[in-house]
């Protein structure tokens, strides 16, 4: 490498202005959908009861048209009518329902009869709906004579298309310079901060690049955009972080360059290479769920990971070297004080006292956690857009004025059944006497099709958990054929339970590839376990905050004074599930690495904890300020999705960096004592032939433990003061 470092360097900043150049556009392709699960079956039904029966079941456009005048009759119900038509006749519409050419669908009316509704169902994925309802929207909002409002969601999606590209402007300029300058109070050093600056700029561009491909060959979420891209960048810089911090102190150890560079590359560069397969495996549980929204964001997330990992240690080094000697100049002026001997002394007094540490801090977490009892689930919808959102309001408009169970009932497909089949009257009865239900209407159908239809007026609102309780209970009734559910409370119940179903999977595949993962970074079977426990209870600190301030409302004027939905997205909460284990483990790597080589080094935990925790408990808390610096700029975005991952994701970060890591660790280290590094000999001989060891294999557990000095051993004074991985 030392012989072509600069053809190296030139070839990765080319090939990340053509990925930037390649990708600038991809926002323009992104997706605003896919949080919506739709089985076969119910796909089927919905086109059926669109071209037999007329019946708008996925509606994804809704245009309220007033008249003081009325629309029942008159002026007001000759523009109406007129505008439905035209709506009708756009080459996008599968079907427009409207009150005056459907005389079943009066519930398309206003008890007063001021105001009706155009229920509109577009065809296409969810850019061309939102592009196409957006087009008709302000088409009918020139109608003469009446006052139309549009809502929807398509236009919802539409808005959120347009607020994530937003979000995105808004991380760009406020993470980046923000953390250019926690980068500077770190190093104390404008050219080693803006190096993984470079780095996170190069992972970006990378990351547009690889979403540029990917909606070639699949629907991507635009979130896809917003979350890779904060993942990339942040961890590209905490990946050059850790690379620089530990060239920097073999150097002021008194080691050559190279030899420097070497050890580097070797130790940290080792570990950032197993970090990144222990983020790549947790996000990698999104593939187990069948929406595009969580796929296509792992498909991303794989590749800027890669990208953040490769980027790092290609730059890094290349840079480094291309310097020479004079980057000493550049990249090592002076190294920051960046609290290793209190993070050392804070180690010593969790170590000596492991109960007083762990007993308060775990209650104090746990209480945290508490109100996640309390969490209530809802698939999204407008309540997600900001509260001056004119498709927000349009949405919540309708509900207002229409009754939500009429215009959005749940319907049943009956094919190949006669309308006056005995059986089917029977069925008919039998729903009409199922708890949760306030009407039920049967519509038989054309001539040319065997097929019927029973709308279920349900007795509560079709987005309620009592809507989706009814709907159990119609499944389970003996029906005469087999039955197909339409409508929006089929929808989100279908949604809600394959996400539920999936679940389980999800959390093995994360579980499972990250104790493997530790299991071959430590050699031991508990430290693993000990890092699953601590991971998961840092992320239900995160959703208890999550339930307080976005369901409850609580704390909201701190986040710009949004409304609180009264409910968790199911979605959002599993990829922070995924970010959140997958940044946990980063930590706790960095952290075992130096642990496990002072503990081969001694072969006792309690001094290689307290020295592991000084070299890297301060290095880890500038990498966990730099990681919740790009999530916040998440935050800083007005849509709720946005803020949601971001304040989940950032409160997990933080504190793992700031109390699991630096306090909780070492005291649960010091309670196991020698048994940490315990394995079954079956274990050992597995680790000893695969395991990742580039030194001897730690003493067996029986091995005495040296008594502990009663200062820090005096290995170098730039190890002691120096945050290393």
């Amino acid at each position: 490498m030392q012989q072509h470092a600069g053809k190296l360097l030139m070839g990765c900043l080319l090939a990340a202005v053509a990925a930037g150049v390649f990708g600038a556009q991809v926002a323009d392709r992104l997706s605003s959908g896919g949080y919506r699960y739709s089985q076969p079956d119910t796909q089927h039904a919905v086109d059926v009861l669109a071209a037999e029966f007329h019946i708008a079941t996925r509606a994804n456009l809704i245009l309220t048209v007033h008249d003081p005048q009325g629309v029942r009759t008159g002026h007001g119900a000759a523009a109406g009518r007129a505008l439905a038509q035209r709506v009708r006749e756009h080459p996008g519409v599968t079907l427009a329902a409207d009150p005056w050419s459907l005389p079943q669908a009066t519930y398309l009316f206003t008890a007063e009869g001021h105001t009706a509704l155009v229920v509109v169902q577009l065809t296409g994925d969810e850019r061309t709906t939102s592009a196409t309802a957006r087009t008709i929207a302000r088409q009918a909002l020139k109608t003469p004579g009446l006052a139309v409002d549009a809502g929807g969601s398509a236009l919802v999606g539409e808005e959120l298309i347009r607020g994530a590209q937003s979000g995105l402007e808004r991380a760009e300029l406020f993470a980046i310079p923000l953390t250019f300058l926690a980068l500077a109070l770190a190093f104390r050093s404008m050219p080693a901060a803006l190096l993984p600056l470079t780095v996170g700029a190069i992972a970006i561009a990378l990351t547009l690049a690889v979403l540029r491909l990917l909606v070639a060959v699949t629907p991507v979420s635009v979130f896809a955009l917003n979350v890779t891209a904060s993942l990339g960048f942040g961890l590209a810089v905490d990946y050059s972080l850790f690379l620089l911090s530990r060239y920097r102190s073999e150097r002021m150890a008194g080691h050559p360059l190279i030899t420097a560079m070497e050890i580097a590359v070797r130790t940290a560069g080792r570990t950032i290479v197993y970090s990144g397969m222990a983020v790549a495996a947790s996000l990698i549980a999104l593939l187990v769920f069948p929406i595009y929204a969580l796929s296509s964001l792992a498909y991303a997330a794989l590749s800027v990971i890669a990208a953040a990992a490769l980027s790092a240690l290609v730059i890094i080094p290349a840079v480094i070297i291309l310097l020479g000697p004079r980057g000493d100049r550049l990249l090592l002026p002076r190294w920051p004080a960046t609290g290793g001997d209190m993070w050392g002394r804070l180690a010593r007094s969790a170590t000596a006292r492991p109960w007083l540490w762990a007993l308060p801090l775990v209650t104090i977490l746990c209480a945290l956690a508490a109100p996640f009892a309390h969490v209530a689930f809802a698939t999204a919808d407008h309540r997600l857009l900001p509260e001056t959102s004119p498709a927000r309001k349009a949405t919540r408009h309708v509900q207002d004025i229409f009754d939500s169970r009429q215009v959005d009932p749940i319907w049943l497909l009956l094919p190949r059944t006669a309308t006056r089949d005995p059986a089917l009257a029977a069925y008919t009865a039998a729903i009409r006497h199922t708890p949760g239900v306030a009407r039920v209407m049967l519509f038989p159908g054309p001539s040319n099709t065997a097929a019927s239809v029973v709308r279920v007026v349900p007795t509560h609102p079709s987005d309620s958990d009592q809507a989706a309780d009814t709907l159990a209970r119609l499944r389970a009734l003996p029906a005469p054929a087999d039955v197909l559910y339409a409508g929006g409370t089929a929808d989100r119940a279908d949604t809600m339970n394959v996400l539920a179903a999936k679940v389980p999977w999800a959390v093995g595949i994360i579980i499972g590839a990250t104790f493997v993962l530790l299991f071959l970074f430590t050699g031991s079977l508990l430290l693993p376990v000990k890092a699953l426990a601590m991971a998961a209870l840092g992320l239900t600190v995160s959703f208890g905050v999550l339930v307080v301030v976005f369901q409850q409302g609580h704390f909201a004027h701190l986040l710009g004074g949004f409304i609180a939905p009264g409910y968790l997205e199911p979605s959002l909460v599993i990829v922070i599930v995924c970010l959140c284990f997958g940044l946990a483990t980063d930590y706790e790597m960095f952290l075992l690495s130096r642990i496990r080589e002072e503990y081969l080094k001694t072969g006792d935990t309690r001094s290689a904890t307290i020295t592991g925790i000084r070299q890297t408990a301060g290095l880890i808390t500038s990498a966990a300020v730099v990681m919740t610096t790009v999530l916040l700029s998440l935050a800083a975005s007005p849509l709720l999705m946005l803020k949601i991952v971001g304040i989940g994701t950032a409160v997990s970060v933080l504190i793992d960096a700031f109390v699991i890591r630096p306090l909780l660790v070492p005291a649960f280290l010091a309670l196991l004592g020698q048994a940490n590094w315990w394995a079954p000999t079956w274990m050992r001989l597995l680790h000893q032939h695969i395991g990742l060891d580039e030194h001897q294999h730690p003493p067996a557990p029986h091995t005495p433990a040296p008594s502990l000095p009663t200062t820090p051993p005096r290995t170098s004074d730039a190890a002691a003061k120096n945050p290393t991985p």
